[in-house]
């Protein structure tokens, strides 16, 4: 037998904006995923806590309490606040108020998953989070050199001590243009290549958990579109081009692609290609650089960038892999490794996202545009964070506000 409309409208009045939350939750199909004899006390209130989304905001008892009423009726949990205190597994005080707020943790959000057999999706909330940026570069210098400038200089980093971790981590805070403030954990790997960026990178991930994992660093750039020295490639997608079988037909050696090409975030996509073109940043960012620049302005160019273990010293070679992308944008060694981290990462994955500027074209390889190039691409990364955080991150700003 359903709840009156006069019982719904009352249950409405009483629990107040988290209702939405509530109503757009799937806690009968959470109850009926298991049989009637296995809908213990425990297993009702982590449905309840998950449909209230405590994940991501704490709540209350009297949340809980009017939930579990609204689907169950009599079969209500005796002494809840008892209940709640007894799942310290699974559940954790948040706010002692009063009145007390609780949230479900992630041990309480797997055991759930467990028990129901269901692919429960959770939003990540800030307190998932322990870094809002993680910056990884390849090389101390000239490219994390050109981050720590371009975000206030040595004087703003501090170094993260941990001895058990072979990679060297530092800190900083900058602040947002719409004034919040976001802590940045910057690293560089170990050497050049896939490998040792992919380590770097899921060891970030698993130690300091960002938000957004962004790699800076210098490239090779394509000839075609008018690339010249300091322009800023941004990876979408990023394609490992030596993945791949080597066949031979009729005598003749034959190399087949399986790139599994890794893309952006779409929100970061779109946020990206507002500076396509010649926007106002490229003007001001080579201001504030004291040596050679390039005869016109430099620009975004958002494409496929390739990585692979090879420093490439033949314009041809890059012509060859453009048979399998056209629109190539740029060589490199390490973005296919971290946008791979962060795609297997667990949960909460981080979004991710590679800018490399343009250094060399491929040929007749030299040094004399690298500090050029790596201080267009930590110019601009540090900049499109500091203006597109708050758009970047719709749902967390809102929690913020809230």
């Amino acid at each position: 037998m359903g709840l009156r409309y006069g019982t719904i409208r009352k249950f409405e009045e009483s629990s107040g904006p988290w209702l939405h939350k509530m109503a757009n939750a799937t806690f009968s199909e959470i109850l009926t995923a298991v049989k009637p004899r296995e809908r213990t006390d425990r297993y009702k209130v982590l449905a309840a806590l998950y449909c209230l989304s405590a994940r991501r905001a704490p709540v209350t008892t009297r949340q809980v309490s009017d939930l579990l009423r609204l689907h169950l009726r009599n079969m209500v949990p005796q002494n809840l606040s008892d209940c709640l205190r007894r799942y310290s597994a699974d559940v954790e005080v948040a706010e002692k108020g009063p009145p007390l707020r609780w949230t479900l943790t992630a041990k309480g959000l797997e055991n759930l998953r467990g028990l129901s057999g269901l692919e429960l999706r959770s939003t990540p909330s800030a307190q998932d989070y322990g870094a809002d940026v993680g910056i990884i570069c390849a090389l101390d210098t000239p490219e994390f050199a050109a981050v720590v400038d371009a975000s206030g200089g040595n004087g703003q980093w501090k170094e993260i001590p941990n001895p058990s971790i072979p990679h060297r981590y530092r800190e900083t805070t900058i602040m947002t243009t719409l004034g919040h403030s976001l802590r940045v954990v910057g690293t560089t790997a170990m050497s050049m290549g896939l490998t040792s960026a992919a380590i770097v990178t899921t060891q970030l991930v698993l130690l300091h958990r960002p938000r957004l994992v962004m790699m800076v660093g210098i490239a090779a750039g394509t000839k075609d579109g008018g690339k010249q020295f300091g322009d800023v490639l941004a990876a979408d997608p990023s394609v490992d081009y030596n993945s791949g079988k080597v066949v031979e037909d009729k005598g003749i050696r034959e190399f087949l692609p399986d790139p599994y090409p890794i893309g952006l975030n779409p929100r970061i996509r779109s946020l990206l290609q507002k500076y396509l073109g010649a926007p106002p940043i490229f003007d001001e960012i080579p201001g504030k650089w004291a040596g050679k620049r390039p005869g016109q302005p430099n620009r975004l160019h958002l494409g496929p960038l390739g990585a692979a273990d090879q420093v490439i010293d033949d314009a041809s070679r890059v012509v060859e892999i453009q048979k399998n992308w056209r629109k190539l944008i740029g060589v490199e060694m390490e973005t296919y490794a971290v946008y791979r981290a962060c795609h297997d990462a667990p949960d909460p994955k981080p979004k991710f996202l590679s800018l490399k500027s343009v250094c060399d074209f491929a040929a007749a390889k030299g040094d004399s545009w690298q500090s050029y190039a790596a201080f267009m691409a930590a110019e601009f990364g540090i900049r499109f964070i500091k203006a597109e955080w708050e758009a970047m991150w719709p749902d967390l700003a809102k929690e913020g506000e809230d």
